[in-house]
Protein backbone atom coordinates (compact mmCIF):
# COMPACT_ATOMS: atom_id res chain seq x y z
CA UNK A 1 0.00 0.00 0.00
CA UNK A 2 1.43 3.20 -0.91
CA UNK A 3 1.21 6.05 1.69
CA UNK A 4 -0.61 8.14 -0.16
CA UNK A 5 -3.76 6.51 1.61
CA UNK A 6 -2.53 6.58 4.93
CA UNK A 7 -2.14 10.20 4.39
CA UNK A 8 -5.39 10.35 3.10
CA UNK A 9 -6.63 8.21 5.73
CA UNK A 10 -4.59 10.39 8.48
CA UNK A 11 -6.45 13.52 7.15
CA UNK A 12 -9.80 12.52 7.14
CA UNK A 13 -9.24 10.78 10.56
CA UNK A 14 -8.35 14.37 12.17
CA UNK A 15 -11.68 15.84 10.98
CA UNK A 16 -13.13 12.52 12.32
CA UNK A 17 -12.03 13.41 15.56
CA UNK A 18 -12.75 16.65 15.41
CA UNK A 19 -16.48 16.11 14.58
CA UNK A 20 -16.48 13.46 17.71
CA UNK A 21 -15.21 15.68 19.95
CA UNK A 22 -17.59 18.71 19.61
CA UNK A 23 -20.37 16.61 19.00
CA UNK A 24 -19.38 15.03 22.62
CA UNK A 25 -18.89 19.01 23.87
CA UNK A 26 -22.08 19.81 22.78
CA UNK A 27 -24.28 17.16 24.24
CA UNK A 28 -21.90 17.27 27.87
CA UNK A 29 -23.50 20.68 27.62
CA UNK A 30 -26.78 19.88 27.33
CA UNK A 31 -26.98 16.81 29.20
CA UNK A 32 -24.89 14.07 31.64
CA UNK A 33 -22.57 12.53 29.09
CA UNK A 34 -22.98 8.32 29.31
CA UNK A 35 -21.16 5.72 27.86
CA UNK A 36 -23.80 4.46 25.88
CA UNK A 37 -24.82 7.85 24.53
CA UNK A 38 -20.89 8.77 23.68
CA UNK A 39 -21.28 5.73 21.35
CA UNK A 40 -24.25 6.56 19.97
CA UNK A 41 -22.74 9.59 18.96
CA UNK A 42 -19.76 7.91 17.56
CA UNK A 43 -21.98 5.45 15.47
CA UNK A 44 -23.84 8.93 14.30
CA UNK A 45 -20.13 10.27 13.52
CA UNK A 46 -18.91 6.99 12.30
CA UNK A 47 -21.90 6.56 9.85
CA UNK A 48 -19.96 9.03 7.89
CA UNK A 49 -17.32 6.21 6.61
CA UNK A 50 -20.20 4.27 5.24
CA UNK A 51 -21.99 7.00 3.28
CA UNK A 52 -20.48 7.58 -0.13
CA UNK A 53 -21.73 11.27 -0.44
CA UNK A 54 -19.58 12.05 2.94
CA UNK A 55 -15.72 12.48 1.90
CA UNK A 56 -14.86 9.27 4.35
CA UNK A 57 -17.49 7.39 2.41
CA UNK A 58 -15.57 8.39 -0.62
CA UNK A 59 -12.37 7.76 0.34
CA UNK A 60 -13.37 4.21 1.35
CA UNK A 61 -15.04 3.24 -1.63
CA UNK A 62 -12.11 4.55 -3.81
CA UNK A 63 -10.08 2.16 -1.59
CA UNK A 64 -12.40 -0.84 -1.96
CA UNK A 65 -11.54 -0.53 -5.85
CA UNK A 66 -8.02 -0.54 -5.44
CA UNK A 67 -7.65 -3.09 -2.45
CA UNK A 68 -10.94 -4.95 -1.37
CA UNK A 69 -9.63 -6.88 1.09
CA UNK A 70 -7.82 -4.09 3.02
CA UNK A 71 -10.59 -1.96 2.63
CA UNK A 72 -13.05 -4.62 3.93
CA UNK A 73 -10.98 -4.73 6.87
CA UNK A 74 -10.78 -0.92 7.24
CA UNK A 75 -14.61 -0.82 6.62
CA UNK A 76 -14.90 -3.32 9.68
CA UNK A 77 -13.01 -1.55 12.51
CA UNK A 78 -14.81 1.92 11.40
CA UNK A 79 -18.14 0.41 10.90
CA UNK A 80 -18.80 -2.24 13.18
CA UNK A 81 -15.72 -2.74 16.07
CA UNK A 82 -15.12 1.31 16.71
CA UNK A 83 -17.35 1.93 20.23
CA UNK A 84 -16.19 3.36 23.56
CA UNK A 85 -15.44 0.86 26.44
CA UNK A 86 -16.71 2.52 30.00
CA UNK A 87 -14.44 5.06 31.49
CA UNK A 88 -14.56 6.00 35.28
CA UNK A 89 -16.81 8.95 35.68
CA UNK A 90 -16.13 10.89 38.75
CA UNK A 91 -18.45 12.59 40.34
CA UNK A 92 -19.86 16.33 40.99
CA UNK A 93 -20.45 17.66 44.12
CA UNK A 94 -24.33 16.81 45.80
CA UNK A 95 -26.67 19.78 44.86
CA UNK A 96 -27.53 20.52 48.38
CA UNK A 97 -23.72 21.52 48.89
CA UNK A 98 -24.93 25.07 47.41
CA UNK A 99 -27.01 25.33 50.40
CA UNK A 100 -25.04 23.13 53.50
CA UNK A 101 -22.09 25.12 53.13
CA UNK A 102 -23.57 28.94 53.58
CA UNK A 103 -25.72 27.18 56.01
CA UNK A 104 -22.91 25.85 58.04
CA UNK A 105 -21.02 28.75 57.44
CA UNK A 106 -23.76 31.30 58.80
CA UNK A 107 -24.51 28.75 61.90
CA UNK A 108 -20.14 29.57 62.72
CA UNK A 109 -20.52 32.99 61.81
CA UNK A 110 -23.73 33.25 64.42
CA UNK A 111 -21.96 31.25 67.15
CA UNK A 112 -18.78 33.23 67.07
CA UNK A 113 -21.19 36.69 67.28
CA UNK A 114 -22.74 35.23 70.32
CA UNK A 115 -19.72 33.87 71.61
CA UNK A 116 -18.15 37.27 71.43
CA UNK A 117 -21.10 38.87 72.84
CA UNK A 118 -22.18 41.53 70.03
CA UNK A 119 -25.54 42.56 69.61
CA UNK A 120 -28.11 41.75 67.58
CA UNK A 121 -27.26 43.69 64.71
CA UNK A 122 -24.27 42.09 64.16
CA UNK A 123 -24.78 38.69 65.01
CA UNK A 124 -27.19 39.01 62.12
CA UNK A 125 -24.93 40.45 60.08
CA UNK A 126 -22.11 37.30 61.20
CA UNK A 127 -24.77 35.35 60.38
CA UNK A 128 -26.03 36.59 56.72
CA UNK A 129 -22.50 37.21 55.31
CA UNK A 130 -20.74 34.26 55.11
CA UNK A 131 -24.13 32.51 54.11
CA UNK A 132 -24.32 35.17 51.40
CA UNK A 133 -20.64 34.96 50.28
CA UNK A 134 -20.22 31.34 50.56
CA UNK A 135 -23.21 30.85 48.30
CA UNK A 136 -21.75 31.74 45.16
CA UNK A 137 -18.21 30.77 45.90
CA UNK A 138 -19.68 27.18 46.52
CA UNK A 139 -21.64 27.33 43.11
CA UNK A 140 -19.04 28.57 40.92
CA UNK A 141 -16.53 25.82 42.42
CA UNK A 142 -19.26 23.30 42.12
CA UNK A 143 -19.32 24.39 37.97
CA UNK A 144 -15.92 24.94 37.56
CA UNK A 145 -15.54 20.87 38.70
CA UNK A 146 -18.20 19.96 36.87
CA UNK A 147 -16.70 21.33 33.61
CA UNK A 148 -13.30 19.95 34.68
CA UNK A 149 -14.60 16.37 34.90
CA UNK A 150 -16.62 16.59 31.89
CA UNK A 151 -13.15 17.72 29.97
CA UNK A 152 -11.34 14.76 31.17
CA UNK A 153 -14.41 11.98 30.42
CA UNK A 154 -14.20 13.79 26.85
CA UNK A 155 -10.40 13.32 26.85
CA UNK A 156 -10.93 9.53 27.94
CA UNK A 157 -13.09 8.66 25.14
CA UNK A 158 -10.70 10.05 22.89
CA UNK A 159 -7.98 8.18 23.50
CA UNK A 160 -9.94 5.50 23.04
CA UNK A 161 -9.70 6.22 19.46
CA UNK A 162 -6.89 6.11 19.01
CA UNK A 163 -6.25 2.18 19.09
CA UNK A 164 -8.87 2.05 16.03
CA UNK A 165 -6.55 4.66 14.24
CA UNK A 166 -3.45 2.87 15.09
CA UNK A 167 -5.09 -0.63 13.56
CA UNK A 168 -6.67 0.60 10.45
CA UNK A 169 -2.90 2.17 9.95
CA UNK A 170 -1.68 -0.66 10.30
CA UNK A 171 -3.65 -2.21 7.58
CA UNK A 172 -2.59 0.40 5.43
CA UNK A 173 0.62 -0.11 5.56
Amino acid sequence: MNTTEKEKFEALWADFLALVRGKLITTANKQNLSTPLANLILSDAASSWGSEYERNGKWLNQFKETEPEKAQLVCDVLLRDMAFADIEEKNDLPDFYNYAIPAVGACIGLAMSMYAGCGKLIQAISTIAPAALLYPAVKTFRNSMHTANQEKNIDSYMLQLEKYKNSIVSILS
